[in-house]
């Protein structure tokens, strides 16, 4: 009800066509693959700028890991005390998941598999799976998969192991380029991307009551 009064704007037509282009550019990208636990330098100048943000201050100790000459950490993420490692295995983590959620949400607009539970719309499905159970079969298996990966941070953090921040040895697209810089940037900016989009299509629908489908038929007809 908050957000009632920005319906049919302008403003929201624009919010709306620009998370249709995000969803459409995003796209699993680079395989899950590691990114180099180089220690961090403090070598930022004083007052020096994000190259990423130009208008904020750049931060210390992202000089090492890939896309560090970027100094892309907006929200100065880096400076709260947290290991490193820990914060960029965060992120790759999540932008994995993004990508897979932004991949899907829109697939399932266009796409349905056999049976009633499975016609619903991306946003409804949450509340289908929560009530069919498949929620708490999604929340077990995630939970294992924690437990295990748990145990491999702990050894990286503390123990100096070794293991690069977001490696699981898992390649199922056999892109075989762990070591590439290009292709793990790639990775990492695709998965800031598609957490963007994937929120902004959650927050979109939830607004506009429509699917991502409808809204792109919608841009498509010269409706918005």
């Amino acid at each position: 009800h908050l957000l009632e009064p920005w319906r049919g704007s302008r403003n929201l037509k624009k919010i709306m066509a620009l998370t249709i282009a995000l969803a459409l550019l995003v796209a699993p990208a680079a395989a899950f693959r590691a990114l180099p636990a180089v220690a961090p330098s403090s070598t930022t100048a004083l007052h020096a700028k994000m190259p990423a943000v130009p208008f904020l201050e750049a931060v210390e100790g992202l000089e090492g890991y890939v896309g560090g000459e970027k100094g892309f950490d907006p929200l100065k993420l880096s400076t709260l005390g947290f290991p490193m490692d820990f914060l960029r295995e965060a992120e790759l983590k999540h932008g994995r998941i993004a990508m897979l959620a932004t991949l899907g949400w829109v697939t399932a607009d266009f796409v349905k598999l056999p049976g009633e539970v499975h016609q619903v719309s991306s946003l409804e499905a949450h509340d289908v799976a929560v009530k069919s159970g498949a929620m708490t079969q999604i929340l077990l298996a995630v939970t294992a998969l924690e437990a295990v990966s748990i145990v491999a941070i702990k050894e990286m953090i503390f123990e100096d192991s070794g293991r690069k921040p977001g490696y699981y040895g898992f390649d199922p697209l056999f892109f075989g380029k762990a070591e590439d810089p290009e292709m793990q940037l790639k990775e990492l900016e695709n998965g800031r991307l598609a957490m963007l989009a994937a929120s902004g299509m959650c927050v979109q629908e939830l607004v506009t009551h429509k699917t991502i489908a409808e809204t792109l038929d919608d841009l498509l007809a010269g409706r918005l």
